[in-house]
């Protein structure tokens, strides 16, 4: 049985189930999607080549005899997949034959099973669709600051103490900053982002406010909405401060774990390799031996002087306007007196206060 993905959205008792690629998957899939390939990546790419060379009815046969030996296998991993509590819904990448085959596989085997109507393809138009007439209904709260001063931190905070966030950086799987991608496995694509976001969005709707972090227009290689740049633009601007040294034990605690890695330290001297055309080359050749030397505080504390704090001079209180600046020395502390802003500030209109740093 096909489905739309708006009613399959709105089910609870169905379990995506992604049968493309992994490599496909990787790129993008559905949040909460599980990938159970028909073909790995070297059948799908050779599969490719067939169709393009010997055209649609080879390529259907040679995948035939490919796939035909995985069935029972693939059967009982969707089964082992959905718990016994869920239904399978399959797609593929257009709702083609890698779904149809594997659904009539389990039909036949007595599983209820659903197939999603234009599989990904579908999924992808709808978060487009829902993104591009997006009304952000929200009172935003945009949490700023030099680099270190803990604002993924005091998110976390404020998640906890049950007021609605969300991390932009953590959906994005970047920082945000030119080492913002160390230590995550790899980068989002902007399909998975905006996916995320869109479910987000849609679990705080109900929200009277949300909180999230000043971004540009841009983080890593995702983008943002256009409704999310302007809503940020036009909300409450929040600026958290910390010393330079509170903010130089944060970022070596962020950057250099006990666990790091030698493909982590690595993408932290590409890096600073990366910064030659700012600082020159006598600089970041000082850095990257400093770093070779363990000494990561004196690394920190160079470039929070020499670097972040010349090029993002915006997150001081002399020079932009915010409605209020927090001291982020304590975590805690400071997202008890966010939750309070946030609670009077939701007497009063966003735009109707004036910008000034002592409102509330």
């Amino acid at each position: 049985m096909e489905i739309e993905i708006l009613e399959a959205l709105k089910r609870s008792d169905l379990l995506f189930i992604d049968v493309r690629s992994p490599g496909e998957y990787a790129e993008a899939s559905i949040p909460g999607a599980v990938n159970i390939p028909l073909f790995d990546d070297r059948e799908h790419h050779q599969l490719g080549i067939i169709y393009h060379q010997l055209g649609e009815n080879e390529a259907r046969r040679s995948a035939l005899t490919m796939v035909a030996p995985k069935l029972p296998a693939l059967a009982d991993q969707i089964v082992k997949a959905c718990q016994g509590e869920k239904k399978p819904l399959l797609y593929c990448r257009r709702g083609g034959l890698r779904s149809l085959s594997l659904y009539h596989v389990l039909t036949l085997t007595g599983i209820p099973t659903f197939r999603l109507k234009r599989g990904y393809k579908a999924f992808r138009r709808y978060v487009n669709d829902r993104l591009s007439s997006y009304l952000l209904k929200h009172k935003i709260f945009i949490l700023h600051g030099l680099t270190g001063v803990g604002k993924t931190a005091v998110l976390k905070k404020l998640e906890n103490r049950g007021i609605p966030v969300i991390d932009l950086e953590g959906l994005a799987c970047h920082r945000g900053s030119v080492f913002g991608a160390v230590g995550f496995d790899r980068l989002r694509s902007q399909k998975d982002f905006d996916a995320l976001l869109l479910q987000q969005l849609d679990k705080q709707s109900n929200e009277p406010h949300l909180v999230i972090e000043g971004e540009g227009r841009r983080i890593g290689n995702v983008y943002l909405p256009s409704f999310l740049s302007s809503a940020m633009n036009e909300g409450h601007q929040l600026l958290l401060t910390a010393s330079v040294e509170t903010r130089v034990e944060r970022i070596v605690n962020t950057y250099t774990p006990a666990s790091m890695t030698a493909g982590e330290f690595g993408e932290l001297k590409e890096a600073l390799s990366s910064l030659r055309r700012r600082m020159g080359n006598q600089k970041v050749d000082r850095l990257l031996n400093l770093l070779d030397q363990g000494e990561y505080h004196t690394v920190a504390e160079f470039l929070c002087t020499d670097y972040y704090d010349l090029f993002y001079s915006d997150s001081r209180p002399e020079c932009s306007q915010f409605d209020a600046v927090i001291d982020a020395t304590d975590l805690d502390s400071a997202a008890r007196q966010i939750s309070e802003l946030i609670n009077r500030a939701n007497l009063i209109p966003a735009r109707a206060v004036p910008q000034n740093s002592d409102k509330y």
